[in-house]
């Protein structure tokens, strides 16, 4: 199905020829944040010319009104609806393909700029193929930095951009465009297939943006163990090897090591279940170390490491399952395997 046969568009918007910068906001259930979102956006300080087109990617709430309420104060933005809810990669397409901007921007719906975001990102690009801003907190960790507020590590990551803000050459997206049919990991995906091209990337440590997620903690569980799910092809895809990667492994092989030490009788089963628990703990422990500072709020940081294990423990479960549905044959003709 093409995605343009679920797509609204609402555009009563200006002289294509004298803009410098569209911007594509992502949203989907964001009523309770897109109002910060746009405005924030809407208030650049830049003399750049540019417009805001927000995707509603058939919400549920009242995205779309807030949207239009919005837009009949500022005419500098757009709304285009999907009647359904298509996933974030064709979201972004969608946005893409609407824009013929020389430079395009994403802003995921929850997340807010500094005013100087959009000249910030416009005057590193020069040099570059695309640009981002530190999301503080991460996206991975944000519920849990809700939570329990201890004091964020500021993480560039490894992938060269960050998919909750990013300015692109838009020429660089018509060479490389986003995959519509990836629910999740779009940005990711893109942001190797570029650096495999050879296209140039940046982070500009020095620039941050707020992630204001709102999600449940029962939701980040079920959104990690898609992640999960996702990731664990991977390794198939980019044919790189990462930290993540080398973290499940391990705990796979000692997991079946367990299994087998408890089945032949070398093991009583709590031992075998304690080893597993054991594993996951000190992952757990590491990967908050990564995200969140132990000082000043040391008691925060152990709150973290304790709230993140099962989200660790539903990673790494996902990412086993997912390695099973790599043996499906559509599963792999979905991600070009």
């Amino acid at each position: 199905m093409d995605i343009r046969d679920e797509v609204q568009m609402d555009s009563t918007n200006s002289d294509d020829n004298t803009r410098d910068v569209d911007v594509v906001v992502v949203a989907f259930n964001e009523a309770e944040r897109i109002a910060n979102c746009l405005q924030a956006l809407l208030n650049q300080a830049t003399e750049l010319v540019y417009r805001v087109i927000v995707v509603d990617d058939g919400s549920l709430d009242d995205t779309s009104k807030i949207v239009e309420q919005i837009q009949a104060d500022d005419s500098r933005l757009s709304l285009i609806r999907h009647d359904v809810n298509l996933g974030r990669g064709a979201a972004r397409r969608t946005g893409q393909d609407s824009s013929d901007a020389p430079r395009i921007a994403f802003v995921d719906a929850d997340i807010v700029v500094p005013l100087d975001w959009l000249q910030r990102c416009a005057d590193a690009l020069e040099g570059f193929s695309a640009v981002s801003a530190v999301a503080l907190p991460d996206g991975d960790s944000a519920v849990i930095w809700r939570i329990f507020r201890p004091t964020i590590r500021i993480r560039v990551g490894f992938t060269g951009i960050a998919g909750g803000n990013v300015l692109f050459d838009a020429a660089v997206l018509r060479a490389e465009p986003f995959g519509s049919h990836y629910k999740l990991g779009e940005d990711f995906r893109l942001a190797h297939r570029l650096l495999r091209r050879g296209f140039k990337l940046k982070i500009l440590e020095g620039l941050h943006v707020e992630h204001r997620e709102s999600k449940s903690y029962r939701g980040a569980l079920k959104y990690t163990w898609e992640t999960g799910v996702d990731a664990a092809s991977h390794p198939f895809e980019f044919r790189i090897i990462r930290l993540p990667d080398v973290t499940w492994l391990i705990w796979l092989i000692w997991s079946l090591a367990s299994i087998v030490a408890v089945v032949a009788g070398w093991w009583p089963w709590w031992l075998g279940i304690l080893s597993l628990i054991a594993v996951a703990v000190v992952t757990s422990f590491f990967y908050t170390l990564s995200r969140f500072r132990v000082r000043p709020e040391t008691l925060r940081w152990v709150g973290s490491a304790f709230g993140n294990f099962p989200l660790i423990v539903l990673y790494l479960a996902g990412r086993t399952w997912g390695l099973a549905k790599l043996s499906m044959p559509q599963r792999r003709r979905t991600l070009g395997l």
